[in-house]
């Protein structure tokens, strides 16, 4: 956020305030800890936490402006006391105050805005849009995957003034949250990675969670453009029926045919991969440090805002060469007894897990693999299903054991036994701690050079067996 007084954040979010109008404010946190000299801090109440005994250590950390619940401060049985410079803002919502303060500092940012949404890949997708797009324009975009009705209002109350684009991930978990995010964001272009069956369990139908996904793109001005993967159906299925202005991206054109297109994809480096992109009478090469053709599916969805920005191919490749992941996704760390792993733990539905055994396949290039899988959630009547397409795509790919992790994973190895996977490749555990010493016990069998996938949702805590199996030289 730029210079607001905090009198001008009185106006708009229409509260009663208390303290020192003149007051200049930059930024905003929800955090007390996170303070580090002019922003509002807003009082969210939680179920755990609630930020309204936080407001004068937010203060004290440099805080200027705290805003509350009137009626919660009310109940406070200790009132804070105002010190000089500091100033408290008195709210009917502090969650709506922070959404329509977020709407009019993006009304006065005057920059463009990129909507991302997905099944699966939409925050490696912002983080390549970002590279992108950064080679030539002023560009702010969500922490990592801060997409939500805190994390989006929040993303664009803290984008200084002079960004010239917002990049801004959308999640959801019903009908009708894309379309909230989007009435702050007032999206003038679109990305939808793909339509998969994450949140399955909560829309019921894949059709329900195509419906949610579109909200994005109906909420796009006539002259917004969309951005959609020519290789996902449903997708496709909802771009035709569309009015706006459609740029397909993609591999081999499966449901339709891409205007940038990627061929040659080849491994690059330890888990890179290089591919060529074509789009109209342009052609360039682009390094990416990830692998997988579904990470080059999401290059080529940054690649194609780019063209939209009018940024050169050359230049947007550049860009992916230098990209920067948020953390715990397909990270290359050295494991105990000579091993490496891949870390890739922050989220698991069964297309990102069959794309990960793939990756874990070709990188280890005949060497011993192993694969520690936790449940995944949100599955809904899918669940038992989703688990056991994953231990038949494990079981295909000749992976050489497999662990899981928690009763739902069950049944991915039951997927790879109907596969016929042998049962001596089979580990089932309950916990966290009895997966990292039976991976212990196995990898002492399979010896070094041995390349170990990590992966489970999010809940599940995976992170922990990576900190048991990670070498400490």
């Amino acid at each position: 956020m730029g210079k607001w007084t905090v009198e001008v954040v009185t106006q708009v979010a229409k509260g009663t305030l208390l303290g020192d109008g003149g007051l200049d404010v930059q930024g905003c946190i929800i955090d007390s800890r996170q303070a580090r000299g002019g922003e509002m801090f807003f009082a969210l109440p939680g179920e755990q936490v609630d930020g309204h005994n936080y407001i004068e250590a937010a203060w004290k950390n440099g805080a200027v402006l705290a805003i509350a619940d009137e009626a919660r401060y009310r109940e406070m049985k200790e009132k804070p006391n105002i010190p000089a410079g500091k100033a408290l803002l008195l709210v009917k919502s502090v969650v709506t105050a922070l959404q329509e303060l977020a709407k009019c500092w993006r009304i006065e940012l005057k920059a463009k805005v990129v909507g991302v949404t997905g099944s699966n890949g939409k925050t490696t997708t912002k983080d390549m849009i970002y590279a992108v797009l950064s080679q030539t324009f002023q560009v702010h975009r969500n922490k990592e995957n801060h997409n939500n009705e805190l994390g989006l209002p929040m993303t664009i109350l803290n984008a200084p003034l002079g960004t010239e684009i917002l990049i801004l991930e959308m999640g959801m978990r019903g009908l009708g949250e894309i379309s909230a995010l989007c009435e702050i964001a007032k999206p003038d272009l679109g990305v939808i990675t793909n339509i998969g069956t994450t949140h399955l369990e909560l829309l019921l139908t894949q059709e329900r969670i195509a419906q949610a996904k579109w909200e994005l793109v109906e909420a796009l001005p006539d002259e917004g453009k969309a951005i959609i993967n020519a290789e996902d159906f449903f997708s496709v299925q909802k771009a035709i029926k569309d009015y706006h202005s459609i740029c397909y991206y993609g591999l081999e054109g499966a449901f339709a045919t891409p205007h940038i297109r990627g061929v040659q994809p080849r491994p690059w480096g330890e888990l890179g991969t290089s591919f060529v992109v074509n789009f109209q009478d342009e052609k360039a090469t682009a390094n990416l440090p990830l692998p997988g053709t579904h990470n080059v599916l999401d290059a080529l969805a940054a690649l194609a805002v780019g063209t939209m920005f009018g940024v050169p191919l050359d230049i947007g490749c550049k860009g992916l060469s230098e990209l920067e992941l948020s953390k715990m996704r397909l990270e290359i760390r050295q494991g105990v007894l000579g091993t490496i792993l891949i870390n890739d733990v922050y989220n698991a539905n069964p297309v990102s897990m069959q794309a990960s055994l793939n990756v874990l396949k070709e990188r280890a290039a005949g060497n011993k693999t192993l694969a520690i899988l936790g449940e995944m959630y949100e599955l809904g009547g899918s669940a038992e299903s989703g688990h056991q397409e994953v231990g038949r795509t494990l079981a295909g790919l000749g992976i050489s054991g497999l662990i899981t992790v928690g009763k739902l994973a069950e049944e991915i190895a039951q997927g790879a036994r109907l596969a016929g996977y042998a049962e001596d490749q089979i580990t089932v555990t309950g916990s966290l701690e009895e997966a990292s010493q039976k991976a212990l016990d196995l990898l002492s069998r399979l010896g070094p050079g041995t390349w170990i996938l990590i992966k489970g949702s999010r809940g599940m805590r995976m992170e922990k067996i990576t900190a048991e199996l990670e070498s400490s030289e």
